[in-house]
């Protein structure tokens, strides 16, 4: 028996726990950075001065959370204890100053305007914080703490999984070791000298083989050890469904609508809402684009193309034009980074994503939502239906403007591998939607769109 030694990252749920954690502390570590700046300022904190600052530091704290989430300090891959750590919590700390100064001179009704007690709370809390997260990120790799996990079975999905949490222990789990199915009869002992405390197996093999697996895997239940086929495991930490070994079982279980109207009619009005304010914001900038785009090359401002939407139907998706007229003259093709049709004007619009504010019409009549997978062309999808098990199930819900592929990868190419890899995150926001991971996926698109990432 093969015994492989690595480091594994958490499942769901204990992450969910330690990010609760780690906002839990950051919200303490503000109001205890607050206090000490108004100790070193007063020489002492009463009632009063407290309660004056108390409820607008308050409201200023909530912005600052939130943008910590967009800069990404509570993500799974977020930096650790090192340069690029430093560097970007001295960005979110510029950020959340600015943004506070807006709120206190914009806000008048608070009735204080501080200046050198938000810089004295900026600093204190920054140098806290970064104390905190290092002991958190130290203690919680600890080898003590790590939870211990078995593979039965290997193949590229479980290198996979094991690759990238190798780049992070600091969610808590270690790979235990590596078995074979051929190994059943002694897993019980293995997984006892090992001590691990999850197995995660690959179907393979035999009737007569699976049957061992189950009897072996039945045995370890006394143990209270964890038992996770590897799509779940796989969905669980890697946030996405493995579409290779799934069936038609699993979509009749897990993609069935019932129970989602309530939130799909909230949606529908967020949607409204959101197409209506943000279309009326940008209003302005619509003269400004289309001068630009029309001086830079010749052809339409707005540009129509079919798409595939909710249930196959085709519409048009309304976008400035990126393009050089008759970019498509020698044929339909993917577009890539450096894609040589894309005009000056037409880049830069890409990355600030403002060729695609017109398809705010599209989520306002319902064509589209603001969440969901990105349509794609009725051309490509034809391919593409041939070539990757389950991608019609895509078409379940609505395109979006933005989602759980496009925050997940956002530099993500356009080939058929490609298109796989997002389906897998497609398939797995179909099944998890709701209001909370729309709203993460929001959040996370903010930090897309502000560090320009992607195409």
């Amino acid at each position: 028996m093969d015994k492989k030694c690595c480091i594994v990252q958490a499942m769901k749920p204990v992450y969910s726990f330690a990010r609760l954690i780690l906002v839990a502390g950051d919200i303490a570590l503000l109001y205890a950075a607050l206090w000490l700046a108004l100790f070193i300022r007063y020489g002492a904190v009463s009632e009063a001065i407290w309660h004056d600052h108390l409820f607008p530091f308050t409201i200023t704290f909530l912005l600052w959370l939130v943008i910590f989430r967009i800069a990404g300090l509570y993500d799974r891959k977020a930096p650790r204890n090192g340069y690029r750590f430093v560097t970007l919590l001295t960005k979110a700390m510029l950020s959340c100053v600015l943004a506070a100064v807006m709120v206190f001179y914009l806000v008048p009704s608070f009735g204080i305007t501080p200046k050198t007690n938000l810089v004295l709370t900026a600093i204190i809390f920054s140098a806290l914080f970064w104390v905190w997260r290092h002991g958190y990120n130290r203690f919680v790799s600890s080898r003590h703490l790590l939870h211990h996990i078995m593979f039965v079975g290997s193949n590229k999905e479980t290198e996979e999984i094991m690759a990238l949490f190798a780049a992070h222990p600091q969610l808590g789990y270690k790979t235990a070791g590596v078995c074979t199915p051929a190994d059943a009869p002694r897993l019980k002992d293995v997984a006892r000298e090992w001590r691990v405390d999850a197995v995660v197996y690959t179907k393979s093999g035999s009737p007569t083989e699976a049957e061992a697996m189950s009897r072996a895997l039945y045995e370890l239940i006394p143990l209270s050890i964890s038992v996770y086929d590897l799509p779940k495991f796989y969905e669980l930490v890697m946030k996405k469904v493995l579409v290779s070994v799934i069936g038609e079982t699993w979509f009749l279980e897990n993609l069935i609508a019932a129970g989602k109207s309530g939130y799909e009619a909230a949606k529908r009005l967020f949607d409204i809402l959101v197409a209506v304010t943000l279309g009326t914001a940008t209003l302005m900038l619509f003269p400004l684009v289309s001068l630009a785009v029309a001086f830079d090359s010749s052809g339409p401002v707005l540009y129509r193309q079919r798409r595939v939407g909710k249930n196959g139907r085709i519409f048009r998706v309304v976008k400035f034009r990126t393009m050089i007229t008759n970019a498509e003259q020698a044929g339909i093709a993917w577009t890539t980074q450096e894609d040589n049709r894309v005009t000056r004007v037409g880049g830069i619009l890409r990355k600030l994503r403002i060729d695609e504010l017109p398809q705010l019409w599209n989520v306002l009549v319902g064509d589209m939502s603001l969440i969901g997978p990105r349509p794609e062309r009725p051309e490509f999808v034809e391919t593409l239906e041939k070539e990757i098990p389950h991608y019609p199930m895509r078409h379940l819900v609505k395109p979006g403007l933005t989602g759980w592929a496009q925050v997940n990868d956002p530099h993500g190419g356009a080939s058929v591998k490609d298109s796989t890899e997002k389906l897998q995150y497609d398939l797995y926001y179909i099944k998890n939607r709701d209001a909370i991971v729309d709203l993460d996926i929001l959040l996370r698109t903010a930090r897309v769109v502000l560090s320009r990432e992607g195409h």
